[in-house]
C-alpha cells in the first residue's frame, strides 16, 4: 500500500518560516492538528512545527509567542516521505527517528500532505476491529513503531 493511500490531504494546514508561533498554534487549534508543516515560498518542505515544540520553546522561555517565528524553533533536519513511497518505508522511517508524522512531498519535494500513526491506526483498525493483516506486512512494523515513539516520550521508561 502507498503512502498517498493514506495519508491525510484535505484540509492540510501549514505554514510559513515567518509565521509568528501564536498563529500557528491558533492554525493548530482550529485545524484540530498538533503539527504543520514549514513550507518556503515554492510550497518545498523545509520543516515541521509541533505543538510539543512551541510548548517546550515557551517553557524554556526562548521564544515569546507574538513575537517568535516558527523559523525560530524548528529543527533545520526534516524527515518527509514520498507520496509514492510504501508504507512500510514511512514506518521505517517513523520507527528510527521516533516520530509520529511525516509530511508526504511529490518527487520535487512540494508538500502533498501528511502521514501519522493516527492515519495508520485507522488505516489497520477497518471497522473497529484491529486488523493488521490489513497492512500486509507492515501490522509488525506498526507496533514496533508505536513502542519506538513511545519510548522516545516516556524517555526510555517503558517496558519492552
Amino acid at each position: 500500500m502507498k503512502v498517498k493511500e493514506v495519508m491525510s490531504a484535505r484540509s492540510l494546514k501549514y505554514c510559513s518560516p515567518e509565521t509568528k508561533l501564536h498563529n500557528a498554534a491558533k492554525t493548530m487549534k482550529a485545524g484540530n492538528c498538533g503539527a504543520l508543516p514549514v513550507i518556503d515560498k515554492q510550497k518545498k518542505v523545509i520543516g515541521l512545527v509541533t505543538d510539543r515544540d512551541i510548548a517546550l520553546s515557551l517553557s524554556k522561555k526562548q521564544a515569546n509567542p507574538s513575537r517568535a517565528n516558527v523559523g525560530d524553533i524548528i529543527s533545520k533536519r526534516v524527515y518527509t516521505v514520498n507520496q509514492n513511497d510504501n508504507l512500510s518505508d514511512a514506518l521505517a522511517q517513523m520507527r528510527t527517528n521516533q516520530i509520529g508524522r511525516l509530511p508526504v512531498v511529490d518527487d520535487e519535494r512540494k508538500l502533498k500532505g501528511i502521514v501519522s500513526m493516527h492515519n495508520l491506526i485507522n488505516q489497520a483498525t477497518g471497522n473497529g476491529k484491529l486488523e493488521l493483516g490489513r497492512l500486509s506486512s507492515t501490522g509488525e512494523n506498526l507496533v514496533r513503531t508505536i513502542q519506538a515513539i513511545t519510548n522516545r516520550y516516556s524517555n526510555g521508561r517503558v517496558k519492552k
